[in-house]
């Protein structure tokens, strides 16, 4: 029986609206992380052990308030798109986008969502037998925003959505080219564990 469940971290994509892109674009005023949570996961698909990344784009008026969500790329699972549809609806709230004279206009918001069961009811994860070596991999976008993380341990890929989650739910500085134009970025960090004698 399934009695929790792991929801992965919104990951905004801001892309460009229709002609005119506003002079400034609409932020989230809370973190999109928090705009879904375990008791959200359909429970058909916990029952069928269903998970997916949902790809969506809200439409926000003047007040930055979503007026319609489309689903841009499937789950494949009908009850997961419904509800990231209709969580982002409900809790998706945002400082409105504005023209050039500061005045309140439409954006449009464009993100993904992970939803993924846990490896183990109790989510406790045993550490490997030490030492080891862990490398997580992933890209940091021109926009500063990160996707496509894997972790692998000695060499051997490995599950670890939290981490990955941690890590994607930020934004990051991205590095320039000798122009001093943004571009992508493909990171790679290494972490070495090792046993520590105790007194």
């Amino acid at each position: 029986m399934i009695r929790s469940c792991r929801i992965l971290l919104v990951l905004p994509l801001l892309l460009a609206a229709a002609s005119p892109e506003p002079a400034e674009r609409a932020k989230p005023r809370s973190s999109p992380g928090a705009w879904l949570t375990d008791a959200d996961y359909p429970a058909d698909a916990q029952r069928q052990q269903q998970d997916g990344m949902a790809g969506f784009r809200l439409d926000i008026d003047p007040t930055g308030t979503p007026t319609h969500c489309t689903i841009t790329s499937s789950t494949g699972v009908a009850s997961l798109d419904d509800a990231t549809c209709a969580r982002m609806m409900e809790r998706a709230r945002f400082t409105p986008a504005k023209d050039a004279n500061g005045r309140g206009v439409a954006d449009i918001y464009n993100g993904r969502i992970t939803w993924r069961l846990p490896d183990r009811d109790d989510g406790i994860r045993p550490l490997p037998p030490m030492p080891y070596r862990q490398q997580v991999t992933f890209t940091v976008d021109s926009d500063g925003i990160a996707f496509d993380c894997s972790i692998t341990l000695n060499g051997a890929t490995t599950a670890n959505s939290a981490q990955c989650a941690d890590i994607m739910s930020h934004r990051y500085v991205p590095q320039q080219d000798a122009a001093g134009k943004p571009v992508a970025q493909r990171v790679r960090m290494t972490t070495t564990f090792d046993k520590v004698d105790t007194p």
